[in-house]
């Protein structure tokens, strides 16, 4: 009986391994031209928490065969302006029930590498969607932050992107904050400067290549408790004064993260997760 069982389990293995496909960009599905790739995404967003705006930003971009138009998810969102260097502006045009807009040059762009700048404004949602904004109550009245949720595909109403897994770039941010707020993203922070007005402006560190609906961007009167799991910083994020009732998460988070980089054999890529 023991022996068939072990037989069984090295045929579905077998059968297992067979059927996983390697992963071919070109053969995934997805509605957005594959001629056209981002590189790296470097977001610059200004947050406006009382008229529930921003506005942002820059990307690059490789273009593997020559192309007079580029495709990107955009939703809720105005483009005030697009180009690419040493290439004549091209027609903007947006299609709100595909959730994409179209960049249509005069002439084909060349294959290679391309900056890609865009400038944009967006909505801060009521409801949990793209970023988003959260009132809650407080002893010292009504405080107000912003959070972002993109899965599966809402990455796209926070910057015109290549919001499909598929399409995989680092990303860079910087985000202009209220003075005494913690910003967090899913890198450490590179830099943190005051700009007057009140505000700050604070850089993060580049991720690594990911899917869109991976990033994350959140900003209020926070605070965090962090620990160690090898060498890995873990860190648990709450409004001010209740950071402790997130011990359990972090303590769980840590022993998550260790079995984790064990069972895969591979170790997480991030110098932090929050």
């Amino acid at each position: 009986m023991l022996r068939v069982g072990l037989m069984l389990l090295s045929a579905l293995a077998a059968e297992r391994g067979m059927a996983e496909p390697v992963f071919s960009f070109g053969a995934t599905p997805g509605q957005l031209p594959k001629a056209v790739v981002p590189i790296h995404y470097a977001l610059d967003i200004t947050p406006d928490l009382d008229k529930l705006t921003f506005s942002g930003s820059e990307s690059v971009i490789e273009v593997s065969e020559p192309t007079e138009r580029l495709v990107l998810n955009a939703v809720d969102m105005t483009i005030a302006a697009a180009a690419i260097e040493g290439e004549a502006r091209p027609q903007i045009t947006s299609d709100a029930a595909a959730q994409t807009v179209t960049f249509a040059f005069p002439h084909p762009i060349a294959a290679g590498r391309h900056q890609l700048r865009i400038s944009f404004t967006g909505q801060i949602n009521r409801f949990g969607r793209g970023l988003f904004v959260v009132d809650y109550p407080t002893a010292d009245g009504r405080k107000r932050m912003i959070s972002s949720h993109l899965e599966p595909a809402d990455a796209r109403r926070i910057f015109p992107s290549w919001d499909e897994p598929a399409f995989k770039a680092s990303i860079a941010l910087t985000v202009t904050v209220p003075q005494p707020f913690l910003a967090v993203s899913n890198m450490p922070v590179a830099r943190e400067e005051p700009v007057g007005d009140g505000t700050k402006r604070v850089a993060f560190q580049p991720t690594p290549r990911m899917s869109t609906y991976l990033f994350v961007l959140a900003a209020g009167d926070l605070e965090r408790v962090t620990a160690d799991a090898d060498g890995i910083t873990v860190g648990v994020v709450a409004t001010r004064g209740k950071v402790e009732h997130g011990r359990y998460a972090l303590d769980t988070a840590v022993a998550l993260l260790r079995y984790y980089n064990e069972y895969f054999g591979i170790a997480y890529p991030c110098p932090s997760s929050t």
